[in-house]
This record gives structure tokens, sequence and C-alpha cells, in this order.
């Protein structure tokens, strides 16, 4: 299950949450910015915070790692807190624990099955409403869109997907990846550097 939510296919800052949202009834002009976002960004590079809600924790759990996109579909997502690290090179896709290669058949699946849900919302795919229904809200610095599965399946693991998205930059802030009311990720990306060099090494490991 950690699989399923650690990528399904990404981010907690207090002040964001607290801010007040209201529907957007012309959504047109949000899409249109974000696409245009996303089309114009070749490389992305940020540190990230996790925040883990559970019933079965205690207290939530808190990690750190930090986050490498470079198109086409290269991803190297190295949460150091977990010693875990995904690798997306293409169709390519591996996953690493502790430093090992961890060659489980069913890993390898759920981890292969992220893949494209990641490279969906790091290309604004998801946009087009083909996996999930999208509704929109605004606040003073932010765009959220709430993502509901279509996929049956899906639904299962994943009761929504709230994206925060800056104002300014229309770029991703915080993802919170939603279970249920008491289990729930989230993800808050901070030092985002967009359109720099990077090495194609750094999405691959030996």
């Amino acid at each position: 299950m950690k699989y399923v939510i650690i990528l399904l296919a990404f981010c907690w800052i207090p002040f964001l949450n607290a801010q007040v949202y209201k529907p957007l009834s012309e959504t047109q002009g949000v899409k249109s910015a974000i696409q245009k976002q996303h089309k114009e960004t070749t490389s992305i590079t940020a540190d990230f915070t996790e925040k883990t809600t559970s019933t079965m924790l205690k207290e939530p759990a808190i990690g750190t790692g930090k986050f490498d996109f470079k198109k086409e579909n290269k991803v190297r997502w190295d949460n150091s807190s977990a010693k875990q690290l995904i690798l997306i090179n293409g169709d390519k896709v591996k996953l690493y624990e502790n430093g090992k290669l961890n060659t489980n058949p069913a890993n390898q699946k759920v981890v292969k099955q992220i893949q494209g849900m990641m490279i969906s919302m790091l290309s604004g795919d998801f946009l087009n409403e083909k996996d999930f229904t999208i509704s929109y809200f605004e606040a003073t610095k932010h765009y959220k869109l709430v993502l509901k599965p279509k996929n049956a399946r899906m639904s299962k693991y994943i009761q929504k997907i709230e994206l925060l998205f800056n104002k300014k930059t229309n770029l991703l802030d915080e993802m919170s990846m939603i279970e249920s009311a008491q289990q729930s990720i989230v993800y808050t990306f901070t030092n985002q550097k967009i359109n720099q060099t990077i090495s194609d090494s750094k999405f691959t490991q030996n």
C-alpha cells in the first residue's frame, strides 16, 4: 500500500490549507495557464516534505527528500528519510530501498502503474479529464484542483487528489493524496527550480 500512496502517482504547509477556497465558474483560463506552464517547462528540481497521516500511526510521520523531472519521461524521486529511491527513465522504472534494487514482481508492477500517474501529473495530461473528474477552486494565493478517479479500482486506494497551484508561477506547491478522512499523504514542494540543465545520469543507477 505504501508504494501506491508514495507516488500515485505528489505536498504540508498549514497556511496553504488555511486559505478560503471558492468554486471557480470559469475554469478555462486556469486550465490554459497551467497547460502553458507545463508546456514551457523542460525540467524541474525541488525539495519536498512528506506528511503521512494514518490510523496505524500515533502521530503523523514526517519525511523529506529531493525530486527531479526532465522531459521526456525522466523522474528521480529520492526519499532520503525512508531511504527509498524511484527512478523513471522512459519506460524503465526501478525501485531502490536502502540502496538495493527491489525486484519483487508485485512491487515492480505497482511502481510501473504509478509511472503513468506521475508522467500525467508532470506533463499536464491529467487536465484532459480522461482519468479524473476535476473541480476547480481559488483563494488569494492558490488555485486548488480536486481530482476524483474515474477508475473504480483506483478509487479503492485513493478517494481524491488535491493540487495547489501557485497563482504567480502556476507551479505545483502542494499535492495531497487522500485515501480517507483518516488516511492521507501530503507533499509540499519548495526551492523549485525550472528549466535548468539536469544530466541524464541523474535518472540511472548502477
